[in-house]
């Protein structure tokens, strides 16, 4: 096993060291131009995907090697049980991962920590061992795709693209990723043996093969519906195509103007001032806002957008620390430490990771600062509620301020905003009518006493995930007393059955991926729950379990299977549904029909 081991190593040796100089080199030429430990998540997600293929493609060079018949055989009969030869390369392929990937990651983390003044968190020095566990998923998922049945192999590249949905960060990201290895590495080890085509006889075996065989058949049926949506457009009958959409519906919601929208709104309110507001919306500003998706969180290995800005009159650079919890000050000019900014004149800690908006406002889940440049300090300046998150940071709407937390809109005074640096007080709080996770977008127009606010509920249509959405205007008079002035429902403008295609095409695969994708994850206050599919998504899913639980009882019968097997896939067919079902016809050959026994000669009398 040693030797084995160690001839990979000499193997690949070449290519890996030529690997992790092309690695350093970008990371350090890129280092030298920006910090690479504060940029963007998409720069994240392309490092990411180019080390997932670079490791999917050393796994399937490494194994399709081997592959060939007369190479496999030789291979597995060396006198060593087949799971430590499986180590043995697969071993030496994350060696070289690890030397070709994490390395220069953890050099250029040294560099920017020892030799420059920039921030380096311990969320920082996680980045190479994500880098490398995202490589070696990718390595696993490749050698498997060699190693397997090539009729059904192509699905365990389909587990690694968790890592881009999953909502756990930090060291929870981690788990997550150790959780994918070990299932490819068992995947692996099951299609590691001499007959690789063969399906195995194992229950538990069969089931970790079948799950993303399953998966990728029900990712592959909702991929397509996308060529549906391509059909609907060179008919030139898709909605989101149409020169005007159709009326009422969640488009014409998401495409409307501020003034549109509230107009709309109000179209068919019997409010006896509906009238005037219509005039009013006509000549006045309409101030839109959209809520946050996504808030930073402690220790997470990326970032939502930069933690960092400049303040050019005083010659300074600030960036937030996840450690210190504060903001750490360098020279614009000379790039020399200065020290560590709080909250206040106590350069108190941040309560959590704060982020800047704009050229005014910073925010973080909690709370919203503004910076002083005159005297080199962060006020805090709002705080919401116990209990309540940021959905959108302060900005102007009117002569106030308007911000958004996961439960309510809240007023506050401009001009105190504008003339001070204490802690603002709201004037009004309008609540939400729904769950934030669901609002789409918030029009608010100010009136001579109050204002006229406009929630509209689409967020989450196209997925399945908001079965009615609506429209909610309300009328707040300049003492906070709030009712309701219209409501109104939104139709979905694409039939429900292709917007919730993946309910009924199999609801356990959808409870398993919703469940997978919150793995090890806080529960995120802006996230909504998923609404109860409607009663004919939910017959259509019964309908088509029982099309699958038929369709395995006939397939079965011309497969090569125990009566066991047979009864375990009639029910797995009939819970899961027709990806299973598409799982089993992948998983198991026909069985041969024997020839039929050629007529005896009679005998002749002579």
């Amino acid at each position: 096993m040693n030797d084995l081991f160690k001839g990979e190593l000499l193997r690949f040796r070449l290519w890996a060291g030529i690997a992790a100089i092309v690695n350093l080199a970008v990371l350090g030429f890129l280092s030298r131009m920006v910090d690479m430990a504060q940029q963007p998540l998409f720069v994240y997600q392309v490092f990411a995907a180019v080390y997932a293929v670079a490791g999917a493609l050393l796994g399937m060079y490494q194994m399709g090697t081997y592959r060939k018949p007369n190479q496999w055989l030789s291979l597995l009969h060396r006198p060593l049980h087949r799971l430590r030869i499986a180590g043995a390369l697969s071993g030496a392929g994350m060696i070289l991962l690890l030397a070709a990937v994490a390395l220069p990651i953890a050099l250029v983390a040294l560099y920017q920590d020892t030799m420059t003044a920039r921030v380096v968190d311990l969320r920082h020095w996680l980045l190479p061992i994500a880098a490398w566990l995202i490589a070696v998923s990718g390595y696993l998922a490749g050698a498997y795709a060699m190693a397997g049945n090539r009729r059904y192999s192509f699905a365990a590249f389909l587990l690694p693209n968790l890592f881009m949905y999953a909502q756990a960060s930090g060291v929870a990201m981690l788990g997550l990723q150790l959780v994918v290895i070990a299932f490819l590495a068992a995947m692996l080890a099951i299609a590691f043996k001499p007959d690789p085509a063969a399906p195995s006889r194992n229950p538990a075996a069969v089931l970790v093969i079948a799950l993303p065989v399953q998966l990728g058949a029900y990712f592959l049926v909702w991929m397509l519906g996308y060529g549906v949506e391509v059909a609907w457009t060179v008919a030139g009958t898709h909605p989101l195509n149409m020169p005007v959409p159709p009326m009422d519906g969640t488009i014409e919601a998401d495409r409307a103007e501020g003034k549109d929208m509230l107009l709309l709104g109000i179209k068919n309110s019997r409010d006896p001032e509906a009238a005037l507001w219509r005039e009013q919306i006509a000549l006045s500003d309409v101030y839109t806002r959209y809520p946050l998706r996504n808030l930073p969180v402690q220790g997470s290995m990326t970032n939502l957008s930069p933690l960092e800005f400049g303040d050019d009159e005083n010659n300074l650079w600030l960036v937030y620390s996840h450690d210190r919890a504060r903001f750490v000050t360098r020279g614009l000019r000379d790039q020399r430490r200065i020290g560590e900014m709080g909250v206040g004149e106590q350069q108190a800690a941040f309560p959590a990771p704060t982020m800047p908006y704009g050229a005014t406002y910073l925010y973080n889940a909690d709370a919203a600062y503004q910076y002083d440049s005159e005297q080199q300090r962060m006020f805090e300046r709002i705080r919401l509620p116990q209990g309540e998150v940021m959905a959108s940071p302060p900005q102007p709407a009117g002569d106030n301020i308007l911000v958004l937390s996961n439960r309510a809109a809240y007023f506050y005074p401009g001009r105190e905003a504008m003339n001070g640096l204490d802690l603002l007080q709201p004037l009004l709080r309008v609540a939400m009518p729904g769950q934030v996770g669901n609002l789409s977008r918030m029009d608010v127009i100010e009136l001579l006493d109050g204002y006229l606010v406009s929630y509209t509920y689409t967020w989450g249509v196209w997925s399945g995930e908001l079965q009615h959405p609506f429209q909610q205007v309300l009328r707040v008079d300049g003492k906070g007393r709030v009712r309701i002035v219209a409501r109104r429902a939104l139709s979905i403008d694409l039939p429900s059955v292709y917007t919730n295609r993946n309910s009924w095409l199999s609801p356990v695969l959808r409870a398993l991926c919703l469940g997978a994708q919150d793995l090890f994850a806080a529960q995120d206050p802006l996230r909504a729950k998923p609404e109860p599919m409607p009663a004919s998504v939910l017959w259509l899913a019964g309908a088509c379990c029982l099309l699958s639980l038929l369709g395995a009882v006939w397939l079965s019968r011309r497969l090569q299977l125990s009566m066991r097997g047979r009864i375990g896939w009639v029910v797995l067919c009939g819970v899961v549904g027709l990806p299973a079902l598409v799982s089993l016809w992948l998983l198991y050959p026909r069985r041969e029909p024997l020839p039929m026994a050629a007529p005896s000669a009679q005998p002749v009398a002579a």
